[in-house]
């Protein structure tokens, strides 16, 4: 009985996995929200290129540009592509603004953590309100 039960279910099970992954195309980095309308050859191209790590940026770029042109998505793609270099310069921005503060926020802490004539619930209570009222993006208290 138990033999019938593999015979009968083992394929189903076979059938669910495979099929879960026919056409299902997984990507390692971000995507444009409007690769999930086109075609799965479309996706697949475009997972080529975007995980292709043997050639160069200026080489990727210029690949990526064909692969919208022949998919007729080149101004999706060039809106993607300038939101993506505008996210850069605001991360790159914000990582230089942090860079900055670390020096002076260290110092800060550390005479607060000198100050004898504090407790330690007192610091805590001083480290907090300097990382929630004056340095939120540079201490993290999690």
């Amino acid at each position: 009985m138990n033999h019938l039960y593999l015979v009968l279910i083992l394929p189903a099970v076979l059938a669910v996995q495979l099929h879960n992954h026919v056409g299902f195309i997984r990507f390692t980095q971000p995507v444009p929200d409007f690769l999930s309308t086109l075609s799965l050859k479309a996706q697949y191209d475009y997972k080529v290129i975007l995980e292709n790590e043997t050639i160069p940026l200026n080489t990727k770029s210029a690949d990526f540009k064909k692969w919208a042109n022949t998919y007729n998505v080149m101004t999706q793609y060039t809106q993607y592509e300038i939101q993506q270099n505008s996210t850069k310069v605001q991360m790159e921005k914000n990582v230089t603004q942090l860079i900055s503060q670390l020096s002076l926020v260290n110092s800060q802490i550390s005479k607060i953590l000198e100050n004898g004539s504090l407790s330690i619930k007192e610091q805590r209570e001083a480290v907090n309100e300097l990382a929630e009222q004056q340095y939120p993006k540079v201490i993290d208290l999690s």
